[in-house]
């Protein structure tokens, strides 16, 4: 019977889990650049499934669950239980705020950011200008040049080609540092929109005006891109994921029900 506390606990954990990642979502709803987060099921065969969905139907229902199904919780594996989370880097929709100082990458590349604690990388970004020239988050976080350093302009006249070229006073001045990763599921969040490489991350780069294949990526002036978080999609997530967890519950009650039965035909003996 401990088995069934075993499984109730485990979903309880794991649909907490999607709750929090859902909300987590909605909460960055307005963060520009924000990529949804994902919670699924590492390993979840078709059968270790239904185990779990009839023992919580079972159990709601008032019924014991039987040996069979007992037997196969417990030699279920640990990581059929598990959930894991994934990003999904679909691009969000570019929406157009006429400011110089924001950009937004279209196509599969990042900007890349310096930090104290080294680079990040964006889809967009919303930058100002700070006493040393420097185009910098509101973190602080400095906007990189192709080829290393900080991009700097010398004041307000200054422009963004496509292709990443800053166009300082009318003469191109530096380039806008754009990567393209070939494995994206490595990418960490690192906070708000930004994520950071492993060391061993393969990217690729395009000096502007460089011979060679063109990145399918382009800075866009002027344009922010809104997070990709669904509001409907993660609210269904979250009211489904309260009903797994009631479904728990009434499991864990119903375990609590039988433990009392056994005690008391034991104590009338």
């Amino acid at each position: 019977m401990d088995n069934l506390m075993l499984t109730a606990t485990q979903m309880i954990a794991r649909e907490s889990q999607r709750v929090e990642v859902s909300a987590n979502n909605i909460a960055n709803v307005a963060t520009p650049g924000f990529k949804r987060e994902l919670a699924f099921h590492s390993v979840l065969g078709a059968q270790a499934a239904q185990q779990l969905q009839q023992q919580a139907l079972d159990a709601a229902a008032g019924i014991a669950p039987d040996a069979e199904l007992r037997e196969g919780a417990a030699q279920a594996p640990a990581a059929s239980r598990a959930v894991r989370r994934a990003t999904d880097f679909a691009a969000g929709k570019l929406q157009h705020t006429g400011n110089p100082y924001d950009l937004s990458v279209t196509g599969p590349g990042f900007l890349q950011l310096a930090t104290e604690r080294g680079f990040v990388y964006a889809r967009t970004a919303a930058l100002h200008r700070d006493g040393e020239g420097r185009l910098v988050t509101a973190q602080g976080w400095r906007l990189q040049a192709a080829g290393g350093g900080d991009v700097t302009v010398s004041g307000e006249d200054w422009k963004l080609e496509r292709d990443g070229t800053v166009v300082d006073a009318g003469n191109p001045a530096s380039a806008v540092r754009l990567v393209e990763f070939d494995r994206l599921e490595r990418l960490a969040r690192a906070g708000g929109n930004a994520f950071a490489a492993p060391s061993d991350a393969r990217m690729s780069e395009r000096l502007p005006g460089a011979q060679g294949g063109a990145l399918a990526s382009a800075v866009q002036q002027g344009y922010l891109e809104a997070a990709n978080v669904s509001v409907g999609d993660d609210m269904v997530q979250i009211m489904e994921a309260m009903r797994r967890i009631e479904s728990a519950q009434k499991l864990v009650h119903a375990y609590d029900d039988m433990v009392g039965s056994a005690l008391q035909r034991l104590g009338g003996m």
